[in-house]
Formats: C-alpha cells, sequence, structure tokens
C-alpha cells in the first residue's frame, strides 16, 4: 500500500514538472466567454423629411461578436423611431452575462424638403409665353410676309411652358403652394410703341398690382420678326425699362433669351424665315442687358442648343418638346437662386435613455 501511495505521488508530481516544461500537450485555447464582447454599429446616414416633420427612420441591426451569451443588444433611439429634422447621434450597446459592455454611435441626419423663398410668378412675354401651337394661327397659303398679328391657336394648357414650370415647382416643393400665372400675348412685340397697350405699359399694369414675387420675361422674337435690324434697339429699351419698373418696386425680374427660329420649315407660313439671322444678336444684347442690370438671365437660346426639332412646323413656335425646355431653363434658374438652403437645427445625442440637446 505504502508503494502504492508512492507511485500515485509520483505521478502527480511527474504531471505538475512536465506542466512546468510546457508540455505542448496542454491546452491553450481561451474558454468560451473570456473576450470581451464588441459591437459595430451600421454606417450614418442621411435621409429627406418628406413634409418636414419627424418620421420613421430604420436601420439596420449593428453586429456584435465574442462575449459570455446570452448577449442583450439595443439602440437608443431604436430603429422605427420617429427622427426630427436635425442630425441625431445613435448608441447602440451590447451587455453579456458577465455585464461587460461595449458600446458604438452612428448618425441619422434628417433634412428638410427644399423651400423656395417665393411662390408668385409672372410669366410675361408674347405668343410663346402664351403657348402658340405654330401649325394652325393661318391659312396654308398666307406668305412669308404674313403679319405676325394672328388668330392665336394655343397648345393644351398642360404643355405651356408656364403650366410645365408649375408642375415643375409642385414636384420638388411638395410643401409650398405656387401661382405661375401666364400673361402671354400672342403678337406682341417689345418695342412696337404703336400697339394699344404697348408692351411695356401692359408690363407696368400687371407688375404693379404686387401680386407676384417674380417676373419672367421673354419678349423680343416679334421685334425682329421682318428681318430688320432697325427694331432690335427699341425692344432692348423696353426690356431694360421693364426691368427697372420691376426692380423699382420690389419684384425680382429674371430676363430670357428667346427661341432659335428655324427658316426653313413653312407649315403653314414660313415665320422664321425672315428673323433667324437675328436672333443670335439678339440674344447677344439681352445677355448683355441682364449682365449690366444685375440681374438673372434665363439662357433659353443656350438651352436649345441649335435644336431646330424643338421648333413646330412654322419656323417660330416650339412644339411641346421645345416649351418643355423653356420650362425646364426657368426652373433650374429659379433653383439655383431661389432655393433655401438646409440648415440643420440641432444635433440630438442618445446615450442609452438620456437625451441631450446640443
Amino acid at each position: 500500500m505504502p508503494s502504492a501511495s508512492l507511485f500515485a505521488t509520483g505521478l502527480v508530481l511527474t504531471a505538475i514538472l512536465l506542466a512546468g516544461c510546457g508540455n505542448p500537450a496542454t491546452p491553450t485555447s481561451v474558454p468560451p466567454g473570456t473576450v470581451e464582447p464588441t459591437i459595430t454599429c451600421p454606417a450614418s446616414q442621411t435621409l429627406q423629411s418628406p413634409d418636414g416633420r419627424a418620421f420613421a427612420v430604420s436601420f439596420a441591426a449593428p453586429t456584435v461578436l465574442n462575449g459570455q451569451l446570452p448577449l442583450t443588444t439595443n439602440c437608443a433611439p431604436a430603429s422605427g423611431s420617429l427622427f426630427p429634422v436635425g442630425q441625431q447621434t445613435v448608441t447602440c450597446t451590447v451587455t453579456d452575462a458577465l455585464k461587460r459592455a461595449n458600446s458604438c454611435l452612428f448618425t441619422v441626419t434628417v433634412t428638410s424638403p427644399p423651400r423656395l423663398s417665393v411662390t408668385s410668378f409672372l410669366a410675361f412675354g408674347d405668343s410663346i409665353t402664351a403657348g402658340e401651337d405654330g401649325q394652325q394661327s393661318i391659312s396654308p397659303s398666307a406668305s412669308v410676309t404674313s403679319s405676325r398679328f394672328h388668330p392665336a391657336f394655343l397648345v393644351p394648357e398642360t404643355q405651356k411652358y408656364p403650366s410645365v414650370l408649375l408642375q415643375s415647382l409642385a414636384a420638388r416643393y411638395k410643401t409650398e403652394t405656387f401661382k405661375v400665372d401666364n400673361a402671354g400675348k400672342p403678337g406682341e412685340a417689345a418695342g412696337d410703341n404703336t400697339a394699344s397697350p404697348t408692351a411695356l405699359v401692359r408690363f407696368i399694369g400687371l407688375v404693379a398690382s404686387r401680386q407676384y414675387s417674380i417676373v419672367l420675361i421673354m419678349e423680343g422674337s416679334n421685334d425682329i420678326f421682318y428681318g430688320d435690324p432697325t427694331a432690335e434697339p427699341p425692344a432692348i429699351d423696353a426690356l431694360r425699362a421693364m426691368i427697372r419698373y420691376a426692380k423699382g418696386v420690389s419684384v425680382r425680374p429674371y430676363l430670357a433669351t428667346i427661341p432659335p427660329m428655324n427658316p426653313d420649315t413653312c407649315i403653314p407660313a414660313c415665320r422664321g424665315r425672315l428673323g433667324y439671322g437675328q436672333v443670335n444678336g439678339m440674344n447677344d444684347q439681352i445677355r448683355t442687358l441682364a449682365s449690366v442690370e444685375g440681374v438673372t438671365l434665363v439662357d433659353v437660346n443656350q438651352a436649345f442648343n441649335g435644336n431646330l426639332a424643338l421648333i413646330g412646323p412654322d419656323g417660330l413656335h416650339p412644339n411641346a418638346g421645345g416649351y418643355a425646355k423653356i420650362a425646364d431653363t426657368f426652373f433650374n434658374a429659379i433653383t439655383q437662386t431661389l432655393e433655401v438652403p438646409f440648415a440643420s437645427a440641432r444635433t440630438l445625442t442618445f446615450r442609452r435613455t438620456t437625451a441631450v440637446i446640443r
């Protein structure tokens, strides 16, 4: 019996000695649950509130590794919570069975919907603003010298450029109500002082009403209709007078160049044949006028980029695609100059269940 005890004791001692010498058979793996838990948050995100109010925002669950099971994970605010306009820091925390915790942060930025600083517009001009279709206004037998003063047949209301512009504004700025009144007058020439009323008198009467914050001016096509260069200076003088009157009553003018003309289409008449050669010169003067007077230039002619497929069969009036191009050009000018930039209101930092206003 004593010898057996000594033998057993020797085995224990041998095992201890072997372990102390670094026996490769000794287990080296870390027992489960001894590594603290880690958590990785989803990426930060930026969203736009549909109407400027708080709305529910969902985000992916954080990624969790290690820790002693069971693990408890929560985010504050939680996915699906209402987030107001501004930037919020979301804190996600994992806690394991040994009460060890780890946290991560990410931000949710909610922007307000875009808006404009003004909502009332007056579109002032000739038959192009009025929306003439360029197809049925005079008989097919009419000559190239037919008077520009003619009965007007208009495209559908929804295709006129002021109407298309209104649709575009309403689509982008969903929380606002806009007015875009169409004051186009077929046959009108800006510099014609024999008309009653003249374009300038009509302009003053409309702008003086103070119903509008912005006036969109596109005149000049009828001034060069007959190919007479002497008609250009009176037209520019009239446009200058319009601009100055509008500024004098705190209505902001936007001045547009005129669309191209096509001399080779004559259905039902060749309306672009005499004036097309003066379009570039007239537009150069309009550009200079806008620069000198410090008003926004809406370069409709440049937007057409020489694409005569946007001009109707009479060579003068745009077709539906041309009117859409005019509307889009005005829309771009308006958004670039009148859109109110988003200002982040406040930052909310959430740590567990505590909200801190910064």
